[in-house]
C-alpha cells in the first residue's frame, strides 16, 4: 500500500473520529436532557393529577351535601306533626332528578350525573350546566353496575370514592336522607381544561429546555472535540512520519491524559527506533549466516510463494534470487523434495533422504508455525550428504572387509594353539602353559571383537535383520540369568528376578537375549564379591520396561553420556582384565532401537547402576529420522 493511501485512510479516520466524538457528546447531552425532561414532566403530571383528584373529592363532598340538603326540602310528612322516620315520604326520583342535578352542576362547575336507586342514570349536566344524555354520561365516566352498587351500599370510603377513568377521576357519593336511607348515587367529575393547559405549557417548556441544552452542548462539544482531536491529529502526522522511517517526536505541551499519550508516543518512537536498528542488524547477521551456511535454505508463504532463498539453493536446487515471489511448484524442484514439502504441510514436519542421480540429499521441511496445520508457510533445508554417505559406505566396507579378512588367520592361529595345547601339553612347562592360556584368552577376545564389528557393520548398512515373533520376555530373562549364573556364583554375586510372570511381546527373542546377556555380564564384571544383581519387569499400556540393577562400583556421571558409544570403556584397566571390547553396549542400543525401544542408565559411584530397557509390546516402524 502506498504512503498516500495510508495518509488518506488515517486522515479519513481522524475526521470520522472527530465526528464521532462530536455526535457522541451531543447525543449524550440530548439524551440526558430528554430523560430528565420526560421524568420531570411525568412527575409534575402525577403531582398535578393527585392535587386535582383531592380537590375533586373535597368539591364533590360539598356538592353532595348540598344535594342532600335539597333532598330534605323535598321530603313531606304523611301525618302532620309526627317525627318518625317512617312518617316521611319522598317523591319518585324521576320527578326531581333534573331539578336536583341542575341546581348542583351550575354553581359547582362539575359534571354531575344522578343515578336512581334502581341503578339507572336519570339526569346529567356538564360543568357548564348544560343537559347531556344520562346514558352517554354514564358511559363517558366509565361506570358499571357493580361500582354503583358498592357506592350505594356505602362500601366506598375516603379516597376510595375516587374512581380512575384513564388519568382522570370520578367521585361517587350515595344520596342519603336524614334517616340514612339511600336514594341513588351522585357521580361528579371536574373539568380538567386548566390541567391540560398546564401540562401543555410544561411540555413546551421542557422541549425548549431540551432544545437549548442540545444547542449549548453542541457548541461545548465542538470546542471540546477540537481540543481533543488536535493533539490526536499531531499524533497521526507523527505516526505517518514514523511509518515512513522518520522517528519524529511530538512536542508535549499538556499535562492531562493527552499529554501522557504524547509522551507515550515519544517513548514508543524512541524504543521503536532502537528495536528497528537491532532488527536490521539481526537481519544483516541472518542474511550473512544464510549465505555462509552449507545447506540450501528457502521459505514459502501460506500460498506457496517463495519468500527467501540463499546462494547455496541456487547452486544445489537451481532456485535463484529472481524466483522470489514465484510459486514453489514452478521452479522445478525434484519430486521427492516436493513430496517432503507436501508432507510438512500436512503433518507439520518431514525428513527425507533423497537420491537425485549420483547425488544424495538430506531434506528437512517444517511449518514455521505449527499451531494449526496448513496455517503458515514452509521452511526447507537441503544438505548435500553425498560425500558423507560415501565415507560411511567406505568405512562400513572397510570394517566388513577387515573383519572377514581377520577371520581366516584367526582360525588358523586358533587351530595351531589348540593343536599345541592338545598334543604337546605334557611336554610344556608352567611358563608355556601360562603362555598358551593367555594366547587362547586373547584369541577369544579378538574373535569376539571381530564378530561384534561385523554385527555393527551389518547394522550400519541396514543388512541386520530381525526375526520378529511372539515371545515371552520373562522366559528370555530367565535364559539370560541361567547363562551367567555360573560366572556369578564363581565371583560370589547373587542373582534375583522380580515379577517373573509371563510378559508376552513381539520381538526377536535371540537378539533381545543377547542384549540382556550383555547387561547381566557387565553387571557381574563391575561388581564385587557379596554384591547383588536384580532384574525386575514393569508393564505399561504399550511398553514393557526391564530394569537390570546391581550394587557394584557404579559409573561416574561424566562417563554416562558416552557410555553407549563404540569402543568406550569407563575403567579401561578393569576392562582389559575382564576382556571388555567397548562394543557390547553400542550393539545392545542398536538392537533395542531397531525394535522401536529405548535403553537408558542411572548410576552413582559406589552405589551401583540400573540399566532400563523399554520395549514396545508391538514393534514400531523404523524412525524416519534415521537418515540424519
Amino acid at each position: 500500500m502506498s504512503p498516500w493511501k495510508i495518509l488518506r485512510r488515517v486522515t479519513s479516520w481522524a475526521a470520522s473520529f472527530r465526528t464521532r466524538i462530536f455526535v457522541a457528546l451531543v447525543g449524550i447531552s440530548a439524551a440526558a436532557s430528554l430523560i430528565i425532561g420526560v421524568s420531570f414532566y411525568y412527575f409534575a403530571k402525577a403531582r398535578l393529577i393527585e392535587v386535582e383528584s383531592r380537590l375533586l373529592l373535597q368539591r364533590s363532598q360539598a356538592a353532595n351535601q348540598e344535594a342532600e340538603g335539597m333532598l330534605i326540602q323535598m321530603i313531606r310528612p304523611r301525618v302532620p306533626g309526627a317525627i318518625s322516620p317512617d312518617n316521611f315520604i319522598l317523591p319518585p326520583p324521576g320527578s326531581y332528578a333534573d331539578e336536583l342535578v341542575d341546581k348542583i352542576a351550575a354553581p359547582t362547575g362539575l359534571l354531575v350525573l344522578y343515578i336512581g336507586p334502581d341503578g339507572k342514570p336519570l339526569s346529567a349536566r356538564n360543568s357548564s350546566g348544560n343537559a347531556i344524555p344520562p346514558r352517554r354520561a354514564y358511559a363517558e365516566l366509565g361506570l358499571n353496575p357493580g361500582l354503583v352498587s358498592r357506592a350505594e351500599r356505602g362500601k366506598l370510603k375516603g379516597e376510595e370514592r375516587l374512581v380512575q377513568n384513564g388519568f382522570r377521576y370520578v367521585a361517587l357519593w350515595p344520596l342519603e336522607d336524614p334517616a340514612g336511607r339511600v336514594h341513588g348515587v351522585m357521580a361528579y367529575r371536574a373539568p380538567w381544561d386548566g390541567l391540560y393547559k398546564a401540562l401543555a405549557y410544561l411540555r413546551y417548556g421542557i422541549m425548549g429546555a431540551v432544545a437549548g441544552s442540545i444547542v449549548f452542548s453542541g457548541a461545548a462539544s465542538l470546542m471540546l472535540t477540537r481540543r481533543i482531536t488536535r493533539p490526536l491529529s499531531d499524533t497521526r502526522d507523527a505516526a505517518i512520519k514514523l511509518a515512513s522511517g522518520s522517528y519524529t517526536r511530538i512536542p508535549v505541551e499538556r499535562r492531562d491524559e493527552l499529554g501522557e499519550v504524547a509522551r507515550a508516543f515519544n517513548y514508543m518512537a524512541e524504543e521503536l527506533e532502537h528495536y528497528v536498528g537491532e532488527l536490521q542488524e539481526q537481519k544483516s547477521r541472518l542474511e550473512a549466516v544464510l549465505e555462509a551456511t552449507p545447506e540450501a535454505v528457502l521459505s514459502t508463504d501460506l500460498d506457496g510463494r517463495i519468500t527467501m532463498t540463499n546462494r547455496v539453493a541456487t547452486r544445489t536446487l537451481g532456485v535463484r534470487k529472481s524466483d522470489v515471489g514465484r510459486n514453489i511448484k514452478e521452479v522445478g524442484l525434484p519430486g521427492e523434495i516436493m513430496q517432503c514439502i507436501n508432507e510438512a504441510s500436512t503433518n507439520g514436519v518431514a525428513v527425507r533422504e533423497i537420491s537425485c542421480g549420483d547425488k544424495i540429499y538430506w531434506s528437512y521441511a517444517a511449518q514455521m508455525s505449527r499451531e494449526e496445520a496448513g496455517s503458515s508457510g514452509i521452511i526447507l533445508a537441503v544438505r548435500d550428504i553425498t560425500e558423507r554417505r560415501l565415507l560411511e559406505r567406505t568405512k562400513t566396507d572397510f570394517v566388513s572387509d577387515v573383519s572377514h579378512e581377520l577371520r581366516t588367520p584367526l582360525t588358523t592361529i586358533q587351530s595351531a594353539v589348540d593343536l599345541v595345547s592338545g598334543g604337546a601339553r605334557d611336554k610344556l612347562g608352567p611358563m608355556e602353559h601360562r603362555a598358551l592360556e593367555l594366547a587362547q584368552g586373547e584369541l577369544k577376545r579378538i574373535r569376539s571383537m571381530v564378530e561384534e564389528l561385523l554385527t555393527l557393520s551389518q547394522m550400519d548398512s541396514w543388512q541386520y535383520s530381525l526375526e520378529v515373533g511372539q515371545a515371552d520376555l520373562s522366559a528370555i530373562l530367565h535364559n539370560s540369568l541361567d547363562s551367567v549364573r555360573t560366572k556369578a556364583e564363581r565371583f560370589g554375586i547373587s542373582l534375583s528376578i522380580e515379577n517373573d510372570s509371563p510378559h508376552p511381546c513381539v520381538c526377536d527373542a535371540q537378539k533381545i537375549y543377547q542384549v540382556f546377556l550383555n547387561l547381566l555380564d557387565n553387571a557381574i564384571k563391575y561388581s564385587e564379591t557379596g554384591d547383588r544383581v536384580h532384574v525386575s519387569v514393569e508393564e505399561e499400556e504399550h511398553f514393557l520396561i526391564v530394569h537390570v540393577s546391581d550394587t557394584g562400583i557404579g559409573i561416574p556421571q561424566e562417563d554416562i553420556p558416552q557410555l553407549f558409544e563404540r569402543f568406550y570403556r569407563v575403567d579401561k584397566t578393569r576392562s582389559r582384565a575382564t576382556g571388555g571390547t567397548g562394543l557390547g553396549l553400542a550393539i545392545s542400543k542398536k538392537i533395542v532401537e531397531l525394535h522401536g525401544g529405548n535403553i537408558s542408565v542411572k548410576s552413582r559411584p559406589g552405589e551401583g547402576s540400573t540399566f532400563s530397557v523399554q520395549l514396545p509390546k508391538t514393534p514400531l516402524p523404523r524412525s524416519s529420522s534415521y537418515a540424519m
